[in-house]
């Protein structure tokens, strides 16, 4: 059996590399690379990727990709399934013992900014879920809209609503189950979690100039339309899903399912994906910036995979030296 408890991770000296930033800065090819020249796995730390049949709106890494070099924590969920950063943060550990009995390397790779704080910070032991509480608040947010939820919020827990954009349902309804479950803000729990890490580990954030991001967010759009991403939400709806639910509620999907629906043309679609992909890059750099301890690597159109991956593993090297 493999061990999983924090006290076999803390016993591994090896330095575990977190690789996260915004959409499209070219996370997964990094990884990749680095994953060749340190033996190493790769776990995904998305919280979108743990579902299988959402492949080309969450950009998962190819078939091929994932044979090159193991990849964990990646169509593990049906979309109707739900999970949260406990949840995460419990199969990461074990992703990581794993990889790490086999003398492998396990290195995170993502942009789920709540997930990499779960992982390293740790998470309050109440945070629970309950399928009724669940279902209640989704009747509220059916019936009263998402802006009355997120009043609730505010009145319950202003210091955690002013971090949490208004439409944002997926985490003011874990809020709000958050507090019916526990009776307490979940600030208040976020105050008193851990904060020590189950393992060493370095986090590092790519980032570029945001002209040269949203020209690569574009880009990705525009290949993730021409790669079925349209088909691949009408096979989702077919199969009994619809857009109230958590897997479909998020970016690139949500856009076309508005547009399957008939309400918008084609091109705004496109649009609005690309649009909303920058606004969430931009959410995503503030977020990092603010929550995580980080060394920053900025990537220019001049900069190599093969360069950003010498810069990661020279600092690894420092950092297991000293």
């Amino acid at each position: 059996m493999v061990g999983n408890s924090k006290q076999d991770l803390q016993q591994s000296q090896q330095i575990i590399p977190f690789i996260v930033g915004p959409t499209a800065v070219g996370k997964t090819a990094t990884a990749i690379e680095l994953a060749k020249r340190l033996n190493g796995e790769i776990i995904s730390i998305d919280s979108r990727q743990v579902y299988k049949g959402l492949d080309v709106g969450t950009a998962k890494p190819t078939l091929r990709q994932q044979k090159e070099i193991p990849h964990h924590l990646i169509d593990i969920l049906e979309p109707s399934e739900q999970i949260s950063a406990g949840t995460y943060r419990e199969l990461a550990l074990v992703a990581v013992a794993d990889i790490l009995s086999r003398d492998k390397l396990p290195i995170f790779v993502g942009g789920s900014g709540m997930y990499v704080k779960a992982l390293v910070q740790g998470i309050f032991q109440e945070s629970l879920t309950d399928k009724s509480v669940r279902d209640k608040i989704k009747a509220e947010l059916d019936k009263k809209g998402i802006a009355e939820l997120y009043n609730r919020l505010v009145d319950i827990d202003p210091e955690l609503a002013v971090k949490i954009h208004l439409n944002d349902t997926k985490r003011i309804t874990r809020a709000l189950e958050i507090y019916e479950i526990t009776g307490k803000p979940p600030s208040a729990h976020y105050r008193n979690q851990e904060t020590e890490s189950p393992f060493p580990n370095r986090i590092f954030v790519l980032t570029m100039e945001r002209e040269n991001l949203y020209q690569r967010i574009n880009e990705r759009v525009d290949q993730m339309i021409q790669d079925g991403l349209v088909d691949e939400v009408q096979a989702l709806l077919n199969s009994g899903l619809r857009k109230n639910l958590d897997s479909l509620l998020t970016l690139g999907y949500q856009e076309v399912v508005t547009y399957l629906d008939g309400e918008c043309s084609y091109a705004e679609m496109v649009e609005n994906i690309k649009r909303n992909t920058r606004r969430y890059a931009k959410r995503q750099l503030t977020w990092f910036r603010n929550q995580l301890e980080a060394t920053w690597i900025t990537i220019t159109p001049e900069t190599t995979i093969s360069d950003v991956t010498r810069q990661i593993f020279q600092n690894i090297l420092t950092n297991d030296n000293q």
